[in-house]
């Protein structure tokens, strides 16, 4: 009897210790639980932080990009504003250099005229002159005058005339009617004016027509008498 309650004794004892061996790896395990717990809560407050801080970063981003974006829209507008005001300044430029250019070329033209009205009016005058005089000798006089005259001023504006016989033949200056036989005027040289040609000041506006010379057809030319020596 007393052995039996021995062993019951035994039994409760060791159940006791399975017991308190269950409840201490239960408080490990609740422990450890706990532990596991709060390491995922400060991992989510650590990836929450993270998270704010990226969505701060990204909204100030955001910010800036849209305070860059109005500034270069500033600078795009201030820009085209001034493109606009330099294309007027110049648009103004050019009408005011072309409204100069044309007063200056009235002017000038007005000059031309008055001079050409004197000889016009000169003109007049020798024809009046010669209708009430027979004197022919008088009446040419007064028009080599005008002539003179009219030339003068063709002159003082800028104007010559060139090409005169014997001038050697340039086809930059001359145009050639034809080519006939002269007894003075040697091969490929002005034979004849047909009309003169002019220079207004230095530059050609007409070219010369002339009738250019092919030699003196009874004299024969430098190679006809060397093959005559040979």
């Amino acid at each position: 009897m007393a052995y039996k309650n021995k062993k019951d004794s035994d039994i409760m004892n060791e159940k006791n210790e399975c017991k308190s061996v269950d409840n201490e790896e239960l408080r490990e395990d609740v422990k450890d639980k706990n532990k596991e717990d709060s390491e995922t809560k400060a991992k989510i407050e650590t990836a929450q932080e993270k998270e704010t801080e990226i969505k701060a970063d990204k909204e100030q981003q955001e910010e800036s990009t849209i305070d860059t974006v109005e500034d270069l829209k500033k600078q795009l507008d201030s820009m085209n504003n001034r493109y606009l005001r330099l294309m007027a300044e110049f648009d103004n430029f050019k009408k005011r250099t072309i409204r100069d250019y044309e007063r200056l070329v009235d002017s000038a033209n007005e000059k031309l005229i008055l001079e050409l009205v004197d000889v016009r009016e000169n003109f007049e005058r020798a024809l009046k002159s010669g209708e009430s005089n027979p004197n022919y000798q008088s009446f040419f006089d007064g028009i080599k005058l005008i002539s003179n005259k009219f030339n003068t001023v063709l002159c003082n504006n800028g104007l010559e005339s060139f090409a005169e016989p014997g001038d050697e033949f340039d086809p930059q200056d001359h145009d050639a009617m034809m080519k006939m036989p002269h007894e003075t005027i040697p091969e490929g040289h002005i034979g004849e004016i047909y009309e003169k040609g002019y220079r207004l000041k230095g530059k050609v506006i007409k070219h010369a027509k002339v009738i250019v010379s092919s030699g003196n057809p009874e004299c024969p030319n430098e190679e006809s008498k060397n093959d005559g020596d040979q």
